[in-house]
């Protein structure tokens, strides 16, 4: 890791009073170019924490970055991974109230399932079995 402890402390406080005052902050890499991704984990793991002994819930886990047009357009080569509170959570049909956040945007997600688990003679090889794996089973659309 780049960063010591107490920086690590101190941005992780930053960003979490960010977050929970709605208010926008300049990008900690400016401040710190040598952060490493181990860095930014550990500042992640240190806001989970604090999240976890306020009384939060995880109530999901989030990748971001998955497609390799993005990964590209952004300078990185491996998605990011993150997690969900149960303060992020809203209710069928409830209201976000866009005050509480920090540049709110719609994005949509499109979830493909499918495919089948072949085991067994032809798993390996061919194109039959790869058209029969990758075959769309179902698909959710969510905002």
């Amino acid at each position: 890791m780049a960063l010591d402890d107490k920086t690590l402390n101190a941005l992780a406080e930053h960003l979490h009073a960010c977050q929970r005052e709605a208010r926008d902050t300049l990008k900690i890499t400016e401040a710190h170019p040598d952060m490493s991704w181990e860095d930014a984990y550990a500042i992640q793991d240190r806001i989970r924490a604090a999240k976890l002994a306020g009384g939060a819930r995880i109530a999901g886990y989030k990748a971001g970055l998955t497609s390799y047009a993005k990964m590209h357009q952004m300078g990185v080569t491996d998605p990011v991974f993150g997690f969900l509170v149960d303060e992020f959570t809203v209710a069928d049909g409830g209201e976000i109230q866009t005050r509480t956040l920090i540049h709110p945007k719609v994005e949509p997600e499109i979830v493909k399932f499918g495919g089948s688990g072949l085991s067994g003679f032809g798993r390996e090889g061919g194109r039959w079995s790869l058209d029969l794996y990758s075959e769309t089973t179902n698909i959710c659309i969510k905002v």
